[in-house]
């Protein structure tokens, strides 16, 4: 049997320093015996869609990250670019590693370590077909707006969703999004927010629980929870 041609590149963001983390960094921390960027490494490589790998580091840990590389990847399709100063120049360094060929690129935090193969496989056909694709999570919690800490309003939480990573797009349109945001001044906090800017719509697919982002220690500690539970073989929720 032939296999399906894979499609898609993915750049995985690891340029924060992660301070609050100690020498070791946030990206570099274990979790469950191994780098937090590890896991969305095997995650990536797992998925049928996913030909190549960019990891963007920062100047202080492109060595670091070179030798969990060698050490858990030796000869696997990954490259190590350095970032910039803000995330979308970081991104944007990233995707100017990515072959030509690549159709669709998919962006992710390192700090995303739960994100499984089937959510990287989910955006990146969702993606393909229709420009832009996300892995969300529906708000569960009652938001309010606050102004100078006062409640102005209760927002309907039926319509708000949380953007987390993968997010996949066209290489084609993410690039012309980079560059028209870019002369327009333009920054963003992540990628679908470029596209929304073009007016063009980016489909938000439900990715289940949990996708945790690692922000603080106590984050980690439960990451290193979940992913120690994942690899003795318990159920885990993905597309």
């Amino acid at each position: 049997m032939t296999r399906a041609p894979r499609f898609a590149g993915v750049v995985i963001v690891a340029a924060g320093r992660g301070e609050r983390f100690g020498d070791t960094g946030k990206v570099l921390a274990e979790a469950a015996g191994r780098p937090l960027l590890y896991w969305s490494i095997e995650a990536a490589l797992a998925a049928n869609v996913v030909s190549e790998i960019v990891v963007v580091a920062g100047p202080h840990s492109q060595r670091k990250i070179d030798d969990v590389l060698a050490r858990h990847f030796p000869g696997e399709p990954i490259t190590v670019c350095i970032g910039g100063e803000r995330r979308q120049d970081s991104v944007m360094a990233g995707n100017a590693h990515l072959s030509a060929s690549a159709e669709v690129a998919i962006i992710h935090d390192a700090a995303r370590p739960l994100a499984t193969p089937a959510m990287f496989e989910t955006v990146a056909n969702c993606a393909r077909e229709s420009g832009a694709a996300i892995i969300g999570a529906r708000v569960t919690d009652t938001i309010k707006q606050v102004d100078e800490g006062v409640i102005v309003r209760t927002l309907d939480r039926s319509a708000l969703w949380s953007a987390q990573t993968p997010q996949a797009f066209r290489f084609s349109l993410l690039k012309q999004a980079f560059a028209e945001a870019e002369v327009a001044d333009q920054v963003f906090t992540d990628e679908a927010a470029w596209l929304e800017w073009l007016g063009h719509p980016v489909a938000m697919v439900e990715g289940g629980r949990p996708n945790l982002k690692v922000t603080v220690p106590e984050d980690l500690a439960m990451a290193d929870f979940l992913l120690s539970k994942r690899s003795e073989g318990e159920p885990h929720v993905s597309p």
